[in-house]
């Protein structure tokens, strides 16, 4: 027992013996942990200074110095209490000694281990780079849909193994750090890159700061001094470590990868930025590239509206901040910066800014928004390559919208702006040459679809003539011309000038103008007058362009002009041009477009003269003879839709009025010729066409002149004798883009006989009018290796009622593979268009319009039996379909065989020729947008027997899921998908996503659209079903039967048909969420519309309902329906001879609590109806309103006892027309009972009542007296 007790007690006396050194040693250690923990927080200042973070273990030995203060505190406080304690309280004061030895023991012991654990080897270390920050502004800009397509390329590019470097390119200001940046933020956070780094190489390309930019967002140290060191150091990390994309922006020259340390080959992905294309594609060789274009409109009021903030909701600044954002053009830096300028800035601000852009000020006038905007397309300007192309570059902005290459031809070749340059050949390949160069540093734009012009941007303009101003001497300004004259101290340095369509309507007796070049003066109405003496002070001038001016006779301080290279007077009101003749040093003269009626003789004298045009001179009647010939220099004649009186050769005399195609014959140096020679007969023997490199020759009286066409040579023909006394025309087939053949004679296969060479560059080939032509190819064994027709892409076939077969015998496999437009008309011997092995080979047809061919039995035959299963053809790029009056026509694909000796006869053979359809399953369209069919004699568009072909069909009808208009379906029973695969269960939810527009009329056969379940057409707007006599559903279901068991009707036509249960026209199977337009007519079967259950928001947003011609249609509405037509706005029902009433109302349960459901229609026109009742069946009472009805007409209804139920008339309070005629009509406003006879009803809104004939008319209620119509206008 003492054993088990002195021990405790000695141990606890202890702690009260030893307390005062226990106390003491506590202290000692206490202040050894608080040194070590000073020492520790100021590395970790030094850190936090640096921008270090701090090691987790270091921070939880912090919070442990802390913790074991707190306890120390504590103690220190407890030994402070213990002195205070009296002599009587020993044993309390004992007691509390005992307890702070004890502490003080513990809190050594925890100091002595903190000391320990505080030995710390590192204390912070540097973070890894935060990588790129984007903005929320940057994210929304990448949801704009002109942006989707580039990053979506950009993300599959970046995630290809085999693609390593890319471009992007773009105009300054477009928007391209910004969309590479939010990308690279994208592929990181979708784990398809790692780490990311980018730098800015700007003009000065310094490779050490480009390496330590790559480096720093890579949190790797380049410790070398040299940059082929720092360069190894780079290349290492960047092939050995794990997913990386280097990102080099702005790029203006070609940059060493490898010099930086870059290896796009091993491990890493290089996205290059920069506004040169042709830079990326041939001197950094990237893989893919991508352009980045200006923001269309909408999307640019949306960025506008986003920087702008609250400053656009203000609706006294919305319309001025519209046509502001317009004058930014669509230009990212410009809408940014002048919607942050503007923002919270009152309405004069708004309108002086909107001056601003409209009208730049003078460069040292410039505010700051408008140099942030125009700095940046400076700097492309300064770094373009030499002086020739910045001049080029500055006349392109002389022009307004688009801009002509022939108009600069004719400029730059008069100014002797491109050195080194004799013939007009070498001018335009050098002009088209720099063109690109200007397009490829975005500071020009191509024109959609006029490969002859391009196009300035806006911006880019205003900044081109500022330059031009500033520093060229030259005055051009945006709307076409001056506003003002410069002053005289600019005139007299003035090198170009462009005027017209300012405030400048008269000009000066004489302008003194030295050193002027280029002078252009735009008449516009041709009420500016031009002085004698106006060119007086102009002896340099070069290029003299008059348009749309009157000029009855040419100046004579014009004729002095002796260093005039180019003279333009197009659209000009021309008198008497004599005196031209003086102008020695033409090089260039252009009439077009002006009504000159005769060719002045003094226009031989100009022998240097190396390019006329007289295009759109419809006047011109009169070239003397010997005029034309006399221009031996002459390189480019252009007479399109001008002169067409040409002498015939041999009959020219001293007499002779004309001139005669002989005389070209002397222009040994012509390589541009556009002319018209109505008869074939007026051609020389002996003309050569052999150095033309464009041309337009129309030969023949059947042609009309076409610019549309992008083609350089065309030829257009129309030959009543054979084809070989042509020699000279002959010679141009080799070498044609476009040729029009009418009538020709003596040929019977194009190919044989006109290019055995296969017609090798023509592009669009047009064949009318022809009863000769057997065929169009002949091929035989010797001749498979000749590919023919390459390039054509436009084939147009007319009237050829010889014609047998197109492609007679094998072709090559890669014959027309660039075809794109096919169309076929009135070519009544053809059996089909193409076999099989030309049709695999059309991947690159997008219209094929086959009409009026009496004898066409397929479009493609099979030449061998039958066709496996995998034996498909397919057009990928097909968007438009059109078989029309083809009454022969069996199938879209047939064997050869099966067509029997005449079109139309059938033979079987084979599983292929099982179907009589269109869409056949072996035939696949997965574009196809629009197809029509008319007049072509089969039963179903698209039908399969076999499960086993499922996959093909469902192909099928993901080619109808892209359809945007289908019209014109008939003689058909059924649209798509038979009643197999439904049973099967196997059809898609979405059959036509994107189809917005149906029409299906005149088909007298059609019995359903499809058979199936689940049929959406989430995209649908307008439907038309008119004159469909048999059509009973839309979809046709045999589940949905149950529903309507109850109800049967007989249905009777010439075939007799037995009775049907009848279905609604839609059901619960048909989606239609977005259908906004209803038109049905001519329904002869018709009984009931709606089913009393619909799908999921089907006819929510319908907001039209036609009804015509419906014979046995008994009601509209049904009132267990009514609540999903809330967008109804108007309802027209017309010549349905069994209607009974419009709305179909079953005994409504009124609840007190029950709210009242608003039907939005606000017209209702009713006509014809002979045995309607009601227009209601009973009084909706305060189930529904009818409130927002506006105008009511109502004709031709001999039943109709009243027009509204008494709840109706009390609510329409915004009535404005009633109208009711010929109607059996007793009272207006029908009433139920006593209760109405207090009522009065007003009518507030009337403006317009019509009552006519309206024999059974008693009142307008009971008590006429409680109608009243307060603001009805007569």
């Amino acid at each position: 027992m003492a054993e088990y007790t002195v021990a405790p007690v000695g141990q606890w006396l202890s702690y009260s013996f030893c307390y005062s050194s226990n106390i003491a040693k506590m202290k000692n250690w206490e202040e050894k942990l608080q040194h070590a923990r000073d020492r520790v927080q100021h590395s970790i200042d030094a850190a936090v200074r640096n921008s270090e973070e701090i090691e987790a273990d270091v921070n939880k030995w912090l919070t442990e110095v802390n913790e074991i203060t707190e306890l120390a505190t504590k103690v220190h406080e407890g030994e402070e209490e213990a002195k205070m304690r009296c002599s009587i309280e020993v044993c309390l004061s004992l007691k509390l000694r005992h307890q702070l030895s004890r502490k003080a023991k513990k809190i050594v012991k925890l100091v002595g281990e903190a000391l320990e654990n505080g030995k710390f080897d590192r204390i912070s270390y540097r973070p890894a780079p935060q990588g790129i920050m984007t903005t929320r502004y940057m994210q929304d800009c990448m949801e704009f849909v002109s942006r989707t397509p580039i990053v979506k390329g950009l993300k599959e590019a970046l995630g290809d193994a085999n693609i390593n470097v890319i471009g992007l390119w773009g105009m300054p200001g477009v928007g391209k750090t910004t969309l590479i940046r939010e990308v690279a933020k994208q592929v990181k956070e979708d784990k398809l890159i790692d780490e990311v780094a980018l730098a800015d190489v700007t003009q000065s390309q310094n490779l050490r700061q480009i390496q330590g930019e790559i480096a720093d967002m890579l949190d790797l140290k380049l410790d070398a001094e040299t940059i082929r060191g720092r360069a190894i150091r780079l290349r290492e990390r960047l092939t050995k470590e794990k997913r990386i994309l280097v990102i080099l922006d702005d790029i203006w020259e070609k940059l060493d990868l490898e010099a930086i340390g870059i290896d796009p080959c091993k491990g890493c992905k290089v996205v290059l930025v920069s506004r040169q294309r042709d830079l990326l594609s041939c001197d950094m060789g990237v893989q893919k590239d991508f352009g980045i274009e200006v923001l269309p409109q909408k999307e640019a009021w949306e960025l506008f509206e986003m920087m702008a903030a609250d400053s656009v909701k203000d609706p006294n600044l919305r319309s001025i901040a519209t046509e502001v954002a317009k004058e930014c053009d669509g230009l990212p830096i410009a809408l940014a910066t002048v919607s942050k300028a503007l923002n919270n800035k009152d309405l004069s601000e708004w309108k002086d800014a909107l001056q601003q852009l409209r009208h730049p000020a003078a460069p040292e006038h410039l505010t700051r928004m408008q140099l942030t905007i125009y700095s940046c397309i400076e700097l492309s300007f300064r770094h373009l390559e030499s002086q020739e192309i910045q001049y080029l570059f500055l006349h392109c902005a002389e022009k307004d919208f688009h801009i002509f290459h022939q108009d600069l031809l004719k400029y730059c070749y008069g100014l002797g702006l491109f050195h080194g340059i004799n013939t007009l050949e070498d001018a335009r390949n050098r002009l088209y040459r720099q063109l690109r160069n200007l397009k490829d540093s975005c500071l020009l734009q191509d024109c959609p679809h006029k490969s002859k012009h391009c196009h300035m941007h806006d911006v880019v303009r205003d900044v081109a003539t500022l330059i031009a101003s500033k520093d060229y001497d030259m005055h051009f300004k945006k709307d076409g011309g001056l506003k003002e004259w410069p002053d005289m101290d600019a005139l007299k340095r003035c090198k170009a000038i462009s005027i017209g369509g300012g405030d400048i309507h008269q000009l000066p007796n004489e302008l003194e103008c030295p050193e002027l070049r280029f002078l252009c003066v735009n008449g516009r109405d041709r009420s500016l007058q031009i002085p004698d003496t106006f060119f007086q002070g102009m002896e340099k001038l070069k290029v003299l362009d008059l348009t749309a001016m009157k000029l009855s006779s040419l100046p004579s301080s014009l004729l002095l002009l002796r260093n005039l290279q180019t003279l333009c007077l197009d659209q000009c009101e021309l008198g008497d041009i004599f005196g031209i003749g003086e102008l020695k040093n033409l090089v260039v003269l252009s009439l077009q477009h002006s009504d000159i009626s005769t060719l002045p003789r003094e226009i031989g004298l100009l022998i240097r003269l190396r390019l006329l045009d007289l295009t759109l001179c419809s006047k011109l009647e009169v070239i003397p003879p010997n005029v034309l010939s006399n221009l031996v220099e002459l390189e480019e004649l252009y007479m399109g839709n001008s002169f067409v009186q040409w002498e015939a050769e041999g009959l020219v005399t001293e007499r002779s009025d004309n001139a005669n195609l002989a005389e070209l014959k002397y222009m040994l140096r012509l390589t541009t010729l556009e002319i018209h020679i109505r008869d074939a007969c007026m051609l020389p023997k002996d003309l050569r066409f052999g150095k033309l490199e464009r041309y337009n020759i129309l030969v023949g009286d059947v042609w009309d002149w076409s610019y549309n066409h992008e083609c350089l040579r065309i030829l257009k023909l129309k030959l009543k004798t054979s084809f070989q006394s042509e020699v000279e025309i002959k010679m141009l087939l080799n070498t044609t883009e476009c040729l029009y053949l009418d009538e020709l004679k003596g040929v019977k296969s194009v190919l044989h006989e006109l290019d055995r060479e296969g017609f090798q560059q023509l592009k669009h080939l047009h064949i009318q009018n022809n009863d000769e032509i057997k065929y169009i190819i002949i091929s035989s064994p010797m001749h498979i290796s000749t590919i023919s027709f390459p390039a054509l892409e436009i084939f147009h076939l007319k009237n050829m009622t010889g014609l047998e077969d197109i492609c007679h015998g094998q072709l090559h496999s890669t014959s027309f593979r660039n075809l794109k437009v096919v169309n076929v008309e009135n070519c009544e011997k053809l059996k089909f268009v193409f076999p099989s092995s030309v049709a695999r080979g059309l991947l690159q047809l997008q219209q094929l319009q086959i009409r009026e061919c009496s004898s066409m039995g397929a479009i493609v035959v099979k030449e061998s039996g039958e066709i496996e299963d995998t034996d498909m053809i397919f057009f990928p790029q097909l968007r438009h379909l059109a078989l029309e009056h083809l009454p022969k026509l069996m199938s879209f694909l047939r064997t050869k065989n099966s067509l029997g000796t005449e079109a139309g006869e059938i033979v079987a053979e084979g599983t292929l020729d099982s179907d009589m359809t269109i869409l056949h399953e072996q035939v696949v369209f997965p574009n196809l947008e629009i197809l029509e069919l008319s007049s072509v004699d089969l039963e179903e568009t698209q039908h399969n027997q076999h499960r086993a072909r499922l996959s093909c069909r469902l192909t099928t009808m993901e080619a109808m899921s892209r359809f945007q208009n289908l019209s014109n379906l008939e003689a058909m029973e059924e649209v798509l998908v038979t009643e197999e695969i439904a049973a099967a269960g196997e059809i898609t939810k979405e059959v036509f996503p994107r189809l917005e527009c149906l029409k299906l009329t005149d088909l007298p056969s059609l019995t359903r659209f499809c058979v199936g379940c689940n049929i959406q057409f989430p995209s649908l707007e307008n439907m038309c079903i008119d004159h469909c006599p048999n059509l009973v559903t839309f979809v046709f279901n045999r589940a949905s039967l149950g529903a309507t068991t109850n109800q049967k009707i007989i249905q009777t036509n010439a075939e007799e048909r037995p009775p049907t249960v009848m279905q609604p026209l839609f059901n619960v199977e048909v989606a239609l969420p977005c259908l906004k337009r209803l038109i049905i007519r001519r329904m002869d079967y018709l009984k009931l519309i709606w089913h009393n259950q619909f799908a999921e928001n089907s006819f929510c947003n319908l907001q039209l309902i036609d009804v015509e011609l419906c014979e046995n249609l008994v009601s509209i509405f049904q009132s267990d329906m009514l609540t999903r037509f809330q967008s109804v706005e108007k309802l027209f029902i017309a010549d349905c001879t069994s209607l009974q009433q419009v709305f179909e109302l079953q005994e409504l349960n009124v609840n007190e609590n029950q709210a009242v459901i608003a039907i939005p229609l606000k017209g209702l026109r009713l006509a014809r109806l002979p045995h309607m009742k009601h227009v209601w069946s009973k009084d909706p009472k305060a189930v529904f309103s009818f409130k927002n009805l506006k105008e009511i007409h109502a004709s031709g209804c001999e039943n109709l006892r009243s027009l509204f139920p008494t709840s109706v008339a009390r609510s329409l309070m915004q009535l404005e027309n009633l109208e009711i005629i010929d109607c059996g009509v007793e009272e207006i406003v029908e009433g139920e009972g006593e209760e109405d006879a207090i009522e009065r009803f007003e009518f507030p809104q009337v403006t317009f009542l019509t009552l006519k004939r309206l024999p059974r008319l008693k009142c307008g209620w009971k008590d006429a007296r409680k109608l009243a119509f307060l603001l009805m206008d007569f």
